[in-house]
């Protein structure tokens, strides 16, 4: 296949803005870039590429002011610059951009004329403008770019029929599309960093600043830069003038200066002179009154570099960009609490771990008295089982019967409290107490003996022997809160309540449920129990009168 490319307007010593090309023939060749420069493999193309893997309309260079943005269109191939395959980009000097196996490499060229000076504005004199200082309105009085900017359209932009200079249209035109543009894609950034590149790009879309930084307000005062970019090369020491911060910090209002040297405001600060700032322009990113960071643009090169036109759009960009970041902030947010939550929830109930979420652990570490209905369920005859099965046996039933026993007690909305060797230990009451967990937990215990029955099924069916549980279930006061030492602590429960429903287990049989009165009392109707007689439970001086909870009660409409 040949390779190679033809340019209607082909120069071979350019001295303005122009791609080089090199081509896998060995052959190369200059194009100048005017307003619109076209790439494909089609014909009608600004710059033709005879290359197979290049769409027919594969890429565009767009010159807006001093910049060239590059554009892919959709191409099958992808547009790449410097090996990173792209969708759009400001090109900079030296960049390689690669269309199939065609090379273009972007160069500025000689300085070229610059662009139409600005339309005077209404504080703008002819000749050497006077230093100023314009003020915009604060940016929560701008709820929405778009209603802002039309409440500044009689006043700022002309309709098209009062412009007589083409290219001072396209400008203004340009401008509302990219802050339109803007508009559109800030609320699909779902992160602040994302966010803070994409307000800078744009900035520097929009406007002629040498350098833009977006600083946030740490505690101490301070500002820290969270975002960087420069018109030319990489300057990553560059300062920021503290003065037109602090003047931001304190009146939460935009700031322009058209020649911060002479600006009677600025002129007596050291670090603006000494930087040989021209221009400067400052917006606070304020959310709900509080200032969230500060967008600061210079130029080194021009004064009058930016219009209040610019402000008033610079301040309307970054009234949605707040809202864009902390709707971020919110999304990472839940993002991160959804994370923990569902790590917390692997060991602990819903509500404490919602509680732990939303920050509320001191209140769980205040231990207090409290009602509770307490469940152990134990594994009956495991030291047996354990002799006769593999270690790997062993633990691999024992991680599904503490799943299918946490999964019952979760579905109850009971405090997953621990496990004890084989033993599961559940607690329903603080922090999150219904006038019905005694109900809940006889539930709980019946539907786990059913679970447990299933698990014996599969069991059987892969040729292992089936496993028996006993339930006991008391409620009673008991002490709850969090527990423990400052490198370990847990949610739990401790009393003679909690001591009763251990030994009320010991008393079940395998695939029995055991409750004490007060549980079943509690528990109201709705449950088929059967009493046994009063027994004499270690720790306890009093016999207990326990029942056996057979299961729920049939009503007449089910039978």
């Amino acid at each position: 296949m040949s390779q190679g490319s033809t340019q209607s307007a082909k120069s071979l010593n350019p001295r303005g803005p122009h791609l080089k090309g090199r081509f896998p023939d060995g052959t190369t060749g200059d194009y100048p870039l005017g307003e619109m420069t076209t790439l494909g493999r089609h014909p009608s193309n600004t710059v033709r590429l005879v290359d197979r893997e290049v769409s027919k309309e594969h890429a565009t260079i767009e010159r807006m002011g001093r910049d060239f943005i590059l554009r892919d269109l959709g191409s099958s191939n992808g547009t790449f610059v410097n090996g990173r395959r792209v969708a759009e980009l400001r090109l900079r000097d030296g960049d390689e951009i690669s269309l199939g196996t065609s090379k273009l490499v972007f160069h500025t060229g000689e300085p070229v004329a610059a662009s139409a000076p600005p339309v005077p504005g209404p504080s703008s004199v002819p000749g050497r403008a006077a230093p100023r200082v314009t003020v915009v309105a604060q940016s929560h009085s701008i709820p929405a770019f778009l209603a802002q900017m039309d409440q500044q359209v009689p006043q700022n932009f002309r309709p098209a029929e009062q412009i007589q200079e083409l290219a001072t249209l396209k400008r203004e035109y340009e401008k509302l599309r990219i802050a339109y543009e803007f508009h559109r894609q800030v609320s699909q950034q779902g992160k602040q960093a994302d966010l803070f590149e994409q307000i800078l790009s744009v900035a520097f879309q929009l406007l002629a600043a040498d350098h833009g930084v977006i600083l946030k307000p740490g505690a101490d005062g301070q500002f820290n830069a969270v975002a960087m970019k420069h018109r030319q090369g990489s300057q990553p020491n560059v300062m920021v003038s503290d003065t037109v911060l602090q003047k931001v910090a304190e009146t939460k209002k935009g700031v322009l200066t058209a020649d911060a040297i002479i600006d009677e405001r600025f002129s007596s600060s050291e670090s603006i002179v000494a930087q040989g700032i021209r221009s400067a322009m400052a917006v606070p990113l304020l959310a709900k009154g509080k200032l969230e960071a500060v967008l600061f643009l210079d130029s080194r090169q021009q004064t009058n570099a930016f219009s209040e036109k610019d402000l008033t759009i610079l301040s309307g960009i970054a009234a949605q960009a707040a809202i864009a970041l902390e709707n971020a902030a919110l999304g990472e947010q839940i993002q991160a609490e959804a994370i923990t939550r569902a790590e917390l929830s692997r060991f602990l109930s819903r509500a404490v771990a919602e509680a732990v979420i939303r920050g509320e652990t001191e209140d769980l570490r205040q231990s207090r008295l409290a009602e509770v209905t307490c469940l152990f369920a134990d594994i009956r005859g495991f030291t047996t089982l354990s002799e006769n099965e593999s270690p790997q046996e062993v633990v691999s039933m024992l991680n599904e019967f503490f799943t299918l026993m946490a999964g019952v007690v979760f579905r109850h909305e009971g405090n997953l409290d621990k496990f004890i060797g084989d033993c599961v230990m559940a607690v329903w009451g603080p922090p999150s107490p219904h006038t019905d967990d005694p109900a809940r937990a006889l539930r709980a215990a019946l539907e786990m003996q059913d679970a447990v029955e299933v698990l014996n099924g599969s069991r059987m069916a892969a040729g292992k022997r089936p496993i028996e549980v006993g339930i006991g279930v008391n409620t009673g006061q008991a002490v709850v809160g969090y527990m423990g030492s400052t490198e370990r602590h847990e949610f739990t429960a401790i009393g003679d309540t909690v001591n009763t429903a251990s030994r009320l287990c010991g008393l079940a049989r395998g695939g029995e449920v055991v409750a004490n009165q007060s549980t079943v009392l509690k528990a109201g109707t709705g449950f088929e129990v059967e009493p046994m007689p009063v027994t004499q439970v270690k720790g306890k001086e009093k016999g207990v009168q326990a029942f056996r909870v057979l299961g729920l009660e049939i009503t007449n409409s089910q039978r």
